[in-house]
């Protein structure tokens, strides 16, 4: 596909749909990260380093009900003569005659045919927009009973959302923990959507084309051993080009992660602060954050502003490759929640004061040493890391910090003997 074929959309001319249903009133599982994936989406269309879409152009609608769906999408699929893209997560459910069927707020799964969003208006409401260039985007899960009702083939599926003139991207797992983990703040497909719309493909073009996107995500969600999205598109949908690639590497290059350099916890707050800025210093961040040059801590706050920014995919990769124990979703929920009680300053509440010794000191080093301490045990590090963490603070020049990190660490209660000596037999080595 020649590159000088894409363009982006006229804002005034086009529009975003983003529909997603978290919370459900008869009895379906709730998908909290449903309402992130809405609001993620809309940040990154309505970004100018981005899609550039107002919010006149770029629609959200959360929760709604069956009819209030339906009436309020055909009307501003209307409003679209340029570009229309229309984006639904939720449960996915199958009717009695096989028909895919979208859940709602008010759906009641045991009668899903008369409270649920057939496909088939949905594809009405679309194929009825005057749109030229037309996108439809299903992020839902299926049950075991609706993939044996489908047969199990994507031709199934696939045929049903398929609309001419129309690139149609399907993700439909087979569950609701293959759609996404507990405590996340995207669905799983949604979240690589997000991420490769905010910070591009570097070996991409200037822009970032439909079907770029989904042989990226193609290629992301099977690496991670994650259910593969599903295309079809006719026409010249696939040319259209969603956003601009940030990750560009032409006249105008993304600089490549140097490592730690001079103060390297000053460096990290200048990557931290220009990546919450710039949708194009996300990418150098993020490159950061895999370069095992930088110490222990500086990456686990790297992992946590990346998750910040939605970027789940590239914390987690951070903290496995970190060495973190166990579940790495489990250890960045951890870290979220730790975050939320020192930005609430509320970290010493019950629960950690029931796991370390916090004592009545208000001495700023002491404090600081120990809030590193319940982070790096927040992040899931093994103990012997956690300390090779700490002592690599005095190779950087920060001794004085490292020895405090160390002694916030004997404060934790239940700490194995063999593993309190060994943070102490570190402290005297400093």
């Amino acid at each position: 596909m020649p590159t000088r074929d894409l363009r982006l959309a006229d804002p005034d001319r086009s529009r975003v749909i983003l529909v997603g249903t978290a919370n459900y009133r008869y009895g379906l599982p709730e998908i909290p990260p449903v309402a992130g994936n809405v609001d993620g989406l809309a940040r990154v269309f309505r970004d100018p380093r981005l899609g550039g879409l107002g919010e006149q152009s770029c629609h959200t609608l959360v929760d709604p009900s069956k009819d209030l769906a339906i009436r309020q999408v055909a009307a501003w699929c209307r409003e679209a003569d340029d570009v229309l893209l229309v984006y639904f997560s939720g449960h996915g459910l199958v009717g009695e005659d096989g028909e895919l069927l979208l859940a709602c707020a008010d759906t009641d799964p045991e009668m899903a045919e008369y409270t649920a969003l057939p496909i088939s208006l949905l594809r009405r409401a679309v194929q009825a927009s005057p749109a030229r260039t037309r996108v439809l985007v299903l992020d839902c899960c299926y049950s075991g009973r609706a993939i044996r009702a489908l047969g199990g083939a994507d031709a199934d599926l696939l045929g049903q959302v398929e609309v001419s003139g129309t690139y149609t991207l399907a993700s439909v797992p087979g569950d609701l923990q293959a759609l996404f983990h507990e405590g996340e703040r995207y669905t799983v497909f949604t979240g690589e959507l997000i991420a490769t719309l905010r910070n591009g493909i570097p070996d991409g073009a200037p822009l970032l084309s439909v079907d770029a996107v989904y042989r990226h995500l193609l290629r992301r969600m099977r690496g991670s051993g994650l259910p593969a999205p599903k295309q079809v598109h006719s026409d010249t949908a696939s040319d259209l080009a969603l956003v601009q690639n940030v990750a560009y590497l032409g006249a105008d290059p993304v600089p490549p992660s140097t490592g730690p350099q001079g103060d390297p916890f000053r460096h990290v707050d200048l990557l931290v602060r220009r990546a919450g800025e710039e949708g194009r210093d996300r990418f150098v961040l993020r490159e950061a954050a895999r370069d095992r040059r930088w110490p222990a801590l500086a990456r686990l706050r790297m992992a946590a502003e990346l998750d910040h920014l939605g970027e789940t995919g590239s914390a987690l990769e951070t903290l496995r490759d970190l060495g973190v124990d166990g579940d790495p979703h489990q250890a960045l929920k951890r870290m979220r929640e730790f975050s939320s009680l020192v930005a609430e300053n509320r970290i010493w509440a019950a629960e950690l004061v029931d796991s370390w010794d916090v004592g009545s000191t208000d001495d700023p080093e002491v404090l600081w040493g120990l809030m590193m301490a319940i982070w790096l045990s927040a992040s899931g590090l093994p103990v012997p890391d956690q300390t090779a963490a700490a002592t690599e603070l005095a190779g950087h020049g920060y001794a004085d910090q490292a020895r405090s990190v160390l002694r916030g660490m004997v404060r934790r209660r239940g700490l194995p003997v063999s593993d309190r000596r060994a943070v102490q037999a570190a402290m005297k080595d400093l």
